[in-house]
């Protein structure tokens, strides 16, 4: 079971429901949880609850994560597969700058050793950051440097779909190497921040789903 952290201040919840209609096109058993439902949890009981989550064949379990919820115990015993991170530093209060920065480390914590992370290229503060991480990362933004954008800014209206563009090749967590290429995000996108869909979109493509392929 692959387990994801969706991880920021807003937009998680939009973010997590985008994916899950996606890839149930696509056949895939997914299930979203709030982490602040398993705050009463202990540790012991967390394992269970991913146990039982296993044992009903659950192939991605998405974690909603607040920033104040990184300091929980029982984030301990979570180890994830991918986070994306929603939130950008320009969102964010300067009074709550080095709060940001500290949240963003903790998260890479939470990674595995061969866990991937998806951030938002945009986010200059945030690139900084991430200089000397060892681990994979996969951007989405609105430049030339994103791994994924939007192909067009006059396609944000559309209100089903949003056409995306893959600028250079990346790595499926199934060893696929995907190329650059154009693919339409099929989904009730009517007051979604395209941020989102294209951060979902990049989960999508990583866990080697071919938006080209009809569902």
């Amino acid at each position: 079971m692959l387990i994801a952290g969706i991880i920021g201040q807003r937009d998680k919840g939009k973010t997590a429901n985008l994916i899950k209609s996606i890839l149930s096109g696509a056949k895939r058993r997914i299930s979203i949880i709030d982490l602040k439902n398993l705050s009463n949890l202990d540790t012991n009981r967390v394992k269970s609850y991913l146990d039982e989550h296993r044992r009903h064949n659950t192939e991605i379990l998405i974690i909603k994560i607040d920033m104040e919820c990184l300091s929980i115990e029982l984030l301990e015993c979570l180890c994830f597969d991918i986070i994306i991170l929603t939130d950008k530093a320009d969102d964010i209060s300067e009074t709550d700058l080095d709060n940001y920065r500290e949240f963003t480390k903790k998260a890479f914590s939470l990674l595995n050793e061969k866990g991937i992370a998806i951030v938002n290229a945009d986010d200059n503060e945030l690139i900084q950051l991430l200089q000397g991480i060892k681990h994979h990362i996969v951007t989405y933004g609105f430049n030339l440097k994103a791994s994924i954008t939007a192909s067009s800014i006059g396609d944000l209206v559309i209100k089903d779909s949003l056409m995306c563009c893959l600028q250079r090749t990346i790595l499926a967590r199934n060893g696929k190497l995907i190329e650059p290429q154009e693919f339409k995000v099929k989904a009730d996108i009517e007051g979604v921040d395209p941020y989102n869909v294209l951060a979902a979109a990049t989960f999508v493509l990583i866990n080697g789903v071919d938006f080209n392929v009809e569902r």
